[in-house]
């Protein structure tokens, strides 16, 4: 056992301490990028009682030779990372100032690297409280290599798991890293960060900025163009692509989903002087952000052209383009063409109604699109019977439901119900597809489209709250009822045993009375449809009803609330509970000021009530949802919410379309 001491001044750590939870995590994945680590996992573990205990990054890297610890952690400044070295694989080597290290206690007090190389295991381990004193652990024998850092006593339950989508922060940070070397891949909480599969292209750009004195910044711009929905993102970064800093690109570019990385020596120098915290300030780096976004405005400029020309030249070859030939010499012509293009192009843009539509229907949109531009709408009769062959008869009735609403007003009710329709049938494959439910998860996935989804619990609730706790609810109640929160008791709402509950989704609407309005409020419970409800889940939402029912800040006269948990199944004692003498089938528990219910629902259930409410219109339309429409609506859906098996499916859907 030994201690090293770390020389330098307690300020001077505090300050690279306190470093976000992003640039904390990244710094860690760095080091193991530096020590030419194939594969890099982040993984979390609870205790129970805090639903974050121990952040753990392993790597299978060269690990931290014991010779090299002293240099590695006695000093702030002195690392032996020096720009425009590489590693034994060629990589450039990330950071030069020896802070990533001390970099982790800004997520735990306590922090232990357990290393292995050169036939050698040891552990470093530090604390929070006395950030100047390492101790080294006794050596042992390994044929392993690599290095495991493991974070405990967390400061606070950073919102850092997959369910909270913070790989897609992770991957922007190593997305040119992830997707030009092969032999290196990041898992983050169990998921493998897809990069390579996911970019559709990288385009690099030299700039350069002139400034008033006549000099020139240089800068690289590199942008990644995305086949999937991604929060577009501008991110600075030192020589060798390393991302420090990330920001809104604040361009316009319609229907693209990109992130750009803009490398610069000026960055690099600002980092030495550790003011690059400072970056949006500095007068020269905003020159050449500014530089920068002008290139992502002329890149996606050209990009939309081309586009629209392939968009343009896919109608054509379907055959559902309203022109023919080239545009004639006449200029008004070749305007209205134009205008045509422009609101075509953008109705595809912004509509994935329009764009899953069959082609007879985009063929009646299109034409619709283009009486609208050249005559306006006398000429709907005649479109109606060259395109769809509607019969006189119905013409008359079309023209009649017309005097009373709009056309866009008949296709957006007609495409609202069968768009229903088809998520009940695409919830049905997610829940109850052998392989889909195995898969799906509970926060990251199945909460997700169900948050954009509620009306399957009744049209009449709004959204008020989204992973939240009860002291968010709390507070949603007290503003729908125009209440003065300030005049309340300000501690947090707990549930019977003293904890912080978060409830997944918290619902509300108004219901008319002959009198009066009554409030109802649903609290929805979800989990994953391989996890059985049993008595632990039933016993869990009862006491966050319970907490409810049992404090005074949640009395209101005419308000009620239901507590419903879902999954696919329920255990035999937990169905047993659901059938209890002198009540509803499914309710639970049930208490009273305020009116308090809890109920245990399967999704079955829940679709079969969904559709009943749907069947008049369904029966109406002569509209049947199958599986092809159901993973059509899919499509429309993050990528990220759907599991494996599902997206396999509209793969090889969209092969077949495509043939």
């Amino acid at each position: 056992m030994q201690e090293i001491f770390v020389q330098v001044e307690n300020d001077h750590i505090e300050r690279v301490t306190s470093a976000k939870p992003i640039v904390a995590l990244s710094e860690l994945i760095w080091n193991a990028y530096d020590a030419d680590a194939s594969k890099v996992s982040v993984s979390f573990q609870d205790d129970g009682l805090t639903r974050l205990s121990l952040i753990q990054i392993e790597d299978d890297g060269t690990g931290i030779p014991r010779a090299d610890v002293d240099s590695f952690f006695q000093s702030l400044g002195g690392s032996w990372k020096r720009k425009g070295m590489k590693t034994k694989r060629g990589r450039f080597i990330h950071g030069e100032r020896g802070q990533g290290r001390f970099k982790a206690f800004a997520l735990g007090a306590s922090v232990t690297w357990i290393s292995s190389a050169n036939g050698q295991r040891f552990s470093i381990a530090g604390h929070r409280s006395d950030l100047k004193r390492f101790t080294i652990s006794d050596l042992f024998p390994t044929t392993a290599h690599g290095c495991t850092v493991e974070i405990g006593e967390i400061q606070k339950d950073f919102e850092i798991r997959g369910e909270h989508g913070f790989g897609s922060q992770i991957r922007d940070v190593f997305a040119l890293q992830l997707y030009e070397s092969r032999d290196f891949e990041i898992i983050y909480d169990g998921e493998r960060i897809d990069a390579r599969e996911a970019i559709r292209s990288v385009t690099p750009c030299e700039i350069t900025t002139e400034l008033l004195d006549g000099k020139t910044i240089s800068a690289k711009l590199e942008i990644v163009e995305w086949r999937r929905r991604v929060d577009r993102r501008l991110m600075l970064c030192l020589p060798g692509r390393f991302s420090f800093h990330a920001m809104a690109p604040g361009i316009h570019a319609r229907g693209f989903d990109f992130t750009a990385y803009l490398t610069a020596d000026l960055f690099q120098k600002m980092s030495n002087e550790d003011t690059e915290g400072l970056v949006e300030l500095n007068p020269l780096a905003i020159a050449l952000i500014d530089t920068a976004k002008n290139k992502l405005r002329e890149h996606f400029r050209n990009r939309e052209a081309e586009r629209s020309r392939s968009k343009i030249q896919e109608w054509k070859d379907a055959k559902i383009y309203p022109y023919e030939g080239s545009p004639a010499s006449d200029p008004i012509e070749r305007n209205e063409r134009q205008v045509f293009d422009v609101v075509a192009l953008n109705l595809a843009d912004y509509s994935n109604d329009f764009e899953r539509a069959p082609k007879k229907q985009q063929q009646l949109i299109l034409q619709l699109v283009k009486a609208a531009v050249e005559t306006g709408p006398s000429a709907l009769p005649a479109i109606l019977e060259k395109v769809i062959d509607l019969p006189k008869d119905k013409q008359a009735e079309l023209a009649e439901l017309l005097r009373k609403t709009t056309l866009t007003a008949v296709i957006n009710a007609a495409r609202a119900v069968t768009d229903r329709l088809d998520f009940l049938k695409a919830l049905q494959i997610l829940v109850f597809d052998p392989r889909s439910k195995r898969q799906l998860l509970e926060r990251s996935q199945l909460h997700r489209i169900i948050a954009e989804e509620t009306w399957i619990f009744g049209e009449e609730f709004n959204l008020m709250n989204d992973d939240e706790d009860l002291s968010a609810v709390l507070r949603s109640h007290l503003e729908l009822l125009g209440r003065d929160r300030t005049e309340l008791s300000p501690e947090p709402v707990l549930d019977t045993e003293g904890r912080p509950a978060i409830v997944d989704l918290m619902l509300s609407c108004r219901m008319p009375t002959p009198t009066d309005y009554e409030r109802k409020h649903l609290v929805v419970e979800l989990k994953r449809p391989s996890q059985p409800i049993n008595e632990d889940i039933i016993s869990q939402v009862k006491k966050y009803a319970k907490a409810v029912a049992s404090d005074d800040r949640f009395k209101a006269p005419n308000v009620e609330w239901d507590f419903v948990a879902i999954s696919n199944s329920l255990t035999r004692d937990a169905e047993i509970e659901t059938r209890q003498t002198g009540k509803a089938r499914g309710l639970v528990a049930e208490y009273d000021e305020p009116k308090v219910r809890v109920w245990v629902k399967t999704w079955g259930q829940i679709i079969s009530e969904s559709e009943g409410r749907l069947t008049f219109y369904k029966r109406r339309l002569e509209y049947k949802a199958n599986d092809v429409e159901a993973l059509r609506y899919l499509r429309t859906v993050n990528p990220n919410y759907l599991s494996d098996e599902v997206r396999e499916k509209i793969a090889t859907l969209d092969l077949k379309d495509q043939v």
